[in-house]
């Protein structure tokens, strides 16, 4: 199937698509893979029958492998590489339809957004990997040939040319165009199913409602900051996980078009839009935007909202964004708690065949093992979390999934900070008393890791904790500041 997705353009139009209440009887399944486009799968149908699920969950596969065929820059085989590789090829629908879009976004924001940067990606994967920092004066110059080369797309031979030394890279939307078509594929082929939300690696798509018809539940960072969506999509780019190590230098993994290096006024950025598409394209867009100039972009859009971490640590967000975050307001005018806890861990590399991602847990709970707060859950599935077992015998059987997805960067080794504002899951400033954190990890074909540490609420000043690392978490240390 093929979908025209002209009409999901980027600027001006928004495509709504209205939501289909779950019938009587209806269940949700759950679905997870991993190393679809290079990264976790995470599907929740809502469906009469299991059959309809998978039938749902084979369309949308079935979808997501044949644009990978035509998108992928890592497979050699693919079109798009083909056409790097040829500088000229008669091109399927699909491809033209993206790399149009790629092409008015870089005329519309004045080469921010840019689909031809494969060759300044390249030079930096090279450098990361030399151990040598590119030279800035080369990458400026670089950047400022592949602006100026020539780049054709002719709809009516359906072909597109392109000249040295362009080298096409469409990751920055390709997911979400991908998802999107997957959505579109599986309710064509399951019509019965009224509820679907597809994640794959943090960028997020959803149609219809879960049971009961209520909104899906989005965490961002952590289940600490919660968006309530419905029809939409949510996508999320910044840095972490992904970031360059050049050296002693760690650099975002997001290179400006402009000057051919990596950006650095933002730490994370958030996008709201009615289509992954648009959600995938706009979040990289944030990210290399002048942060007052990006936010005003977003205002501009029809059913667009967004919010962005500066690297200072500040939020800014669009003056709709507020809508879809988890309301508490009856709490919402109390003042700050006044307590500042701030967490770290660190992903050791593993070495190991067939080496899996740990899944991990965060959470706060009083000495009486009540759960306080959730801040962070690497998954939400029954399996995963039976396999962080202290969590699911202790908590998660009597929490549930507190979220349906989670946004953010693809996770892999390294070090992760959280944070905790002294507040409970209903927004309540919890009283003085003793607390614990608790943080678990396990991993397939690997071993299981549970620490905690014991913290009091009530004393000023500042304490600082750190415990040894085990074999599945590295470093956890503990810092927390009272007024």
């Amino acid at each position: 199937m093929s979908i025209n997705r002209g009409r999901l353009a980027f600027f001006g139009m928004a495509l709504l698509v209205l939501s289909s209440a779950p019938s009587a009887g209806a269940e949700t399944f759950r679905r997870h893979q991993d190393y679809v486009l290079g990264t976790s799968f995470d599907l929740t149908v809502v469906a009469k029958s299991e059959s309809q699920a998978d039938a749902a969950e084979r369309a949308i596969l079935t979808e997501i492998a044949r644009l990978e065929a035509i998108l992928s820059t890592y497979s050699p085989e693919s079109e798009i590489s083909r056409l790097n590789t040829a500088g000229h090829i008669e091109a399927s629908p699909e491809l033209l339809e993206v790399l149009t879009e790629c092409e008015t976004y870089r005329d519309r924001t004045s080469n921010a957004f840019s689909c031809r940067i494969g060759e300044l990606l390249d030079a930096w994967h090279t450098a990361e990997a030399s151990g040598v920092k590119p030279d800035s004066a080369k990458m400026r110059l670089l950047a400022g040939e592949i602006r100026r080369a020539d780049l054709a797309i002719d709809q009516t031979s359906s072909t597109v040319s392109i000249s040295d030394p362009i080298q096409l890279n469409v990751n920055a939307l390709a997911k979400g165009f991908i998802l999107d078509a997957a959505i579109a594929e599986a309710r064509s082929t399951s019509p019965e199913v009224t509820g679907i939300l597809l994640n794959i690696g943090g960028d997020i798509a959803s149609w219809g409602s879960k049971e009961g018809n209520s909104a899906w539940k989005i965490a961002i960072g952590s289940p600490s900051l919660e968006l309530n969506l419905s029809d939409g999509a949510v996508a999320t780019s910044g840095d972490g996980p992904r970031s360059l190590k050049i050296g002693d230098e760690t650099f975002s993994h997001i290179i400006s078009p402009g000057d051919g290096w990596p950006v650095d006024g933002v730490q994370v950025a958030t996008v709201f839009a009615p289509t992954a598409f648009q959600a995938d394209a706009l979040a990289t867009l944030l990210s290399v935007l002048p942060l007052n100039d990006g936010l005003k972009w977003i205002e501009d859009l029809h059913a667009t909202e967004a919010r962005i971490t500066a690297s200072d640590g500040r939020s800014y967000a669009t003056s709709g964004w507020s809508k879809f975050e988890k309301q508490n307001s009856s709490k919402k005018d109390q003042a700050p708690s006044g307590i500042a806890l701030e967490a770290s861990f660190v992903i050791p590399e593993q070495k190991v065949p067939d080496y899996e991602r740990p899944y991990v847990s965060a959470w706060i709970s009083d000495t009486e093992r009540n759960l306080v707060r959730i801040l962070l859950l690497a998954g939400d599935e029954p399996r995963w979390m039976e396999e962080n077992y202290y969590w699911y015998r202790r908590f998660g059987r009597k929490a549930g999934s507190l979220v349906d997805a989670k946004s953010g960067p693809t996770r892999r080794p390294g070090e992760y900070e959280l944070n905790w504002d002294g507040r409970d899951h209903d927004g309540n400033v919890v009283p003085a008393g003793e607390y614990v954190f608790h943080i678990e990890a396990s991993r397939e074909h690997g071993s299981h890791q549970h620490d905690s540490i014991s913290f009091k609420i009530g004393d000023q000043g500042q304490v600082s904790e750190t415990l040894k690392p085990g074999e599945e978490l590295g470093r956890v240390t503990l810092s927390i500041d009272q007024e």
